[in-house]
């Protein structure tokens, strides 16, 4: 019943569906068009080596198993990595990751596709990131026999599949092929369970991109994005990350007033989610004095450092590059993180490590991460520019509690990280029992 519903109505109506009303139908053409030159070449190669297929979504997705794979290769750096995506925007991003040994396309998920990806791959264990639940995928790889990882695994986010029958059955069938699931969070877990799976083991973990996080940090250079000296000491810098117009109109207005109040030096560097050329230009014609990141970085070889810091004086920055987020919040005192007054809050973490205090709108339901530091109080969500312009006027003035929040942010980040090695473990254990055979 399930194999029916699934492969001849569920499936060609969400294939048709990518194929002519996604807004990503352009991205998922470009895919198709090589989905199967990306691992057809696989199995010529002599499987002389242990094979480990890891799949992920997309880029967000492969970010979250970075930590795993480099763990694995620091452990034994003769086990052929290949990583499959989904999404274009996964496989382009990682096509200089130097610890892939290949990246690929996953194909739509028919029978048939199926079975030659998996017959071509031929790995020795597979990986799944968070919630890739493709049913001929699953069954492909069990049939063989197949050690199968669910990393990550988080509840669906929709009711649908959460109550109603047939879609819980789907889950059921599909994740009881699983050999384990290591979740994210107990809350997770707890779905899992209710799903009463058999033979298959559930775990309680955090999310590997804490590991991911805060390895980044550690490695991070400032200057590969920006001179710090080309601040002023006594100015306060609010990094807002991630933002859409509501998010940028509540700050410009807001900060406005605070500067008028308190006669302080405030730069906000402004981040956009999507930095189109109209989103960067309708950002740029509401705001004074700006400089936009590319011209600003063109500067550093006409001027001097101190030169440039007194051109650029009380300018806000606007960044018209992606990729450099997370390095951006190391030069912050206070982060604002957009999408809270849209379909919900980025992602919160990247500020979180550097210990400062966070805000945002009100819209946390998608982040269980934000929803845990509100409860901390190191992120305060604000309703319209006066909750902001209060927010940022205590914050300003009173730097101990600011860095008091800001601790309690970064204790949250590294209180939950340690999970990667835990995976390792698990991969390991299971890529070497010879009780399994393929």
């Amino acid at each position: 019943m399930i194999d029916f519903l699934y492969n001849k109505i569920a499936l060609p109506l969400l294939t048709y569906f990518f194929k002519n009303f996604s807004k990503n139908k352009e991205k998922f053409l470009e895919r198709e068009r090589i989905v199967e030159e990306s691992w057809a070449g696989l199995k010529q190669y002599p499987h002389l080596k242990k094979r480990v297929l890891i799949h992920s979504a997309s880029m967000g997705e492969f970010e979250q198993i970075k930590p795993i794979i480099e763990e694995l290769k620091s452990r034994n750096p003769s086990l052929y990595i290949i990583c499959s995506f989904f999404s274009p925007s996964g496989l382009n991003n990682a096509k200089n990751y130097k610890f892939a040994d290949k990246l690929c396309y996953l194909p739509i998920d028919t029978k048939d596709n199926m079975e030659r990806f998996v017959q071509s791959i031929n790995p020795d264990i597979a990986i799944i990131v968070r919630y890739e639940i493709w049913r001929n995928f699953i069954k492909s790889l069990f049939h063989k026999h197949i050690p199968i990882i669910l990393v990550n695994a988080t509840m669906p986010t929709n009711n649908f599949f959460r109550t109603c029958f047939l879609p819980r059955q789907y889950l059921y069938q599909t994740l009881s092929m699983l050999t384990v699931i290591l979740t994210a969070g107990s809350r997770h877990t707890n779905f899992f369970d209710g799903l009463h799976l058999k033979y298959t083991e559930v775990r309680t973990l955090t999310d590997t991109r804490f590991d991911r996080i805060v390895k980044y940090i550690k490695d991070i250079n400032q200057t590969d994005v920006l001179d710090p000296n080309i601040f002023a000491d006594d100015e306060i810098k609010i990094v807002a990350g991630s933002t859409w117009a509501p998010d940028e109109e509540i700050l410009i207005k807001a900060v406005a007033n605070v500067r008028k109040a308190l006669d302080v030096k405030i730069r906000v560097i402004y981040v956009p989610h999507e930095p189109t050329e109209e989103n960067l230009d309708n950002l740029c014609a509401k705001l004074g004095p700006h400089v936009l990141y590319s011209k600003l970085i063109q500067c550093y070889s006409k001027y001097t450092v101190s030169d440039l810091k007194e051109k650029i004086n009380s300018r806000d920055f606007v960044i018209d590059k992606i990729g450099i987020l997370l390095c951006l919040y190391s030069f912050a005192d206070i982060a604002y993180i957009g999408g809270a007054f849209g379909d919900g809050i980025h992602s919160v973490t990247e500020a979180a490590v550097y210990g400062i205090p966070i805000i945002s709108g009100p819209k946390l339901e998608k982040s269980t991460d934000a929803k845990n530091l509100t409860k901390n109080k190191a992120l305060k969500t604000i309703n319209n520019a006066k909750e902001l312009e209060d927010w940022l006027k205590l914050l300003i003035v009173n730097k101990e509690y600011r860095k008091d929040l800001g601790r309690i942010a970064k204790e949250y980040v590294y209180n939950s990280a340690g999970s990667s090695k835990i995976v390792t473990d698990k991969i390991i254990k299971y890529l070497y029992d010879n009780s399994n055979t393929k």
